[in-house]
């Protein structure tokens, strides 16, 4: 029943991705369960020793994704992202124990998309990566005592209608022990 319930949803979020409701200027951090969704977040440590760079060989990629450097990133941390180029394409990163806190981080941006958040292939929500101004540090973070395995952001080519893109910009793994 879980199964085809979770088949059932996924269906949902690719055949009808307009049917979500926009947000009115800026990205919403919806009611995900188990999930917080902001920029900045005060519960995000982002002291060196906790952050995985997305140029760093345990974050995985599928599809097409451009790496970026160099020019004015300041941005993103270290001066990196990786950007997608299109819609099915997944950044993930596989836990191997039980971390203190963990979050994936993105940038928001006036070209972003949407992106699908699954762990272990079960979807756990959908993030809206627009805003009308580049925003930092930006985060998923999963507070339920995350469990090892697989957290994976799997691109959509869908975007709130305010957006001019459905790219995505991928930028750190937040791992506190």
């Amino acid at each position: 029943m879980r199964k085809i319930f979770t088949s059932l949803l996924l269906a949902a979020t690719i055949i009808a991705p307009s049917l979500i409701a926009p947000a009115a200027s800026k990205a919403a951090t919806n009611d995900i369960p188990y999930m917080n969704i902001d920029c900045n977040s005060p519960s995000v440590n982002f002291s060196p020793e906790y952050m995985i760079d997305n140029t760093d060989p345990s974050v995985k990629y599928t599809g097409v994704w451009r790496s970026e450097s160099g020019h004015p990133l300041t941005n993103a941390y270290n001066g990196t992202q990786h950007v997608s180029m299109g819609g099915g394409y997944t950044v993930s990163y596989t836990l191997a124990s039980y971390p203190y806190r963990f979050a994936m981080g993105y940038v928001m941006r006036p070209d972003a998309g949407k992106v699908s958040v699954f762990y272990e292939g079960q979807l756990l929500g959908i993030i809206d990566a627009y805003s009308p101004t580049i925003q930092k540090n930006c985060a998923v973070e999963f507070y339920w005592n995350p469990a090892p395995g697989k957290y994976e952001f799997r691109t959509m080519a869908a975007h709130n209608p305010l957006s001019t893109g459905s790219r995505f910009f991928f930028d750190f793994v937040n791992l506190e022990p």
